[in-house]
């Protein structure tokens, strides 16, 4: 079979699996030629052995099967980078670009910093990518994310101390705190490729989605540390700002991409 061929039957098995068919199967064959997608355009009319055809279709079938991408490719797109990921790893979000994006105006640039539940890593090695004078501890209960995170920090050659352990359990005292933690409801109907392969710990954040949130916050409160960064459910403005009434803190919310709420940075003080 061609190579545009296959593209188009793989295009047609992924329709209504991916909402990006075409992209998803270019994508699965580049990874599995190791070229690039301008390749597959270019070499159109040329053919694919068959076991080069074979493993593709093995690939698209996983796909369609609702695993995702990532983690067939073990590859994922974050920032402008690519990072290493594995299935028992949460996929980094195109949103959590955006935890960056307000943590790192608040930042002198020295601060010591603990990264509550790194999972991959990605948070923490950009922030030390751009600032690369800040101690950066990073947390997971999941080894494997752990383990993971340090080989995504060796990949582009920073050092950061990651950490098995929960949440600030022995990291000591600390300037800032940032998580993107679990913050789905219990209840909350996941997509299949969600559902069926990321793992829960690092979705579900209680019964009603924000108790991980509530506890970052005591933390924080009863920590040294003077601002704290997370990640948060699009309708959990209200309840986090009942939370903290009446403690010594401020609170900025901003938005996601589509202009949902999705995350605060928070300090220490009214003024």
């Amino acid at each position: 079979m061609r190579i545009d061929e296959a593209l188009k039957v793989a295009r047609d098995r992924l329709t209504g699996i991916s909402e990006r068919p075409l992209l998803e199967a270019e994508i699965l064959l580049a990874h599995l030629l190791q070229k690039d997608r301008t390749f597959l355009h270019a070499h159109g009319d040329e053919f694919l052995s068959k076991e080069e055809e074979e493993a593709f279709f093995a690939l698209v079938s996983r796909r369609s099967s609702y695993e995702p991408i990532e983690y067939i490719t073990k590859e994922v797109s974050f920032y402008g980078e690519t990072f290493l990921i594995e299935p028992g790893v949460l996929i980094p979000r195109p949103e959590t670009e955006l935890l960056i994006d307000e943590l790192l105006k608040e930042l002198h640039g020295d601060e010591r910093i603990c990264e509550v539940g790194t999972g991959s890593g990605v948070i923490a090695i950009m922030l030390k990518k751009m600032r690369p004078r800040l101690q950066i501890v990073a947390t997971d209960i999941n080894k494997k994310a752990i383990e993971l995170a340090r080989k995504n920090a060796n990949r582009f050659g920073v050092e950061i101390d990651f950490r098995h352990t929960f949440m600030l359990d022995g990291v000591g005292d600390v300037d800032v705190i940032v998580s993107n933690p679990p913050y789905i409801a219990e209840d909350y109907p996941l997509e299949p490729n969600v559902a069926l392969f990321e793992p829960k710990e690092a979705l579900i954040g209680g019964k009603e989605g924000d108790e991980m949130l509530k506890s970052l916050i005591d933390l924080f409160i009863n920590s040294k540390a003077t601002l704290l960064a997370c990640e948060m459910g699009y309708d959990q403005k209200e309840r986090i700002m009942r939370y903290i009434d009446g403690y010594d803190l401020r609170v900025r919310f901003y938005k996601d991409y589509a202009g949902f709420d999705r995350g605060f940075v928070m300090k220490k003080g009214r003024k």
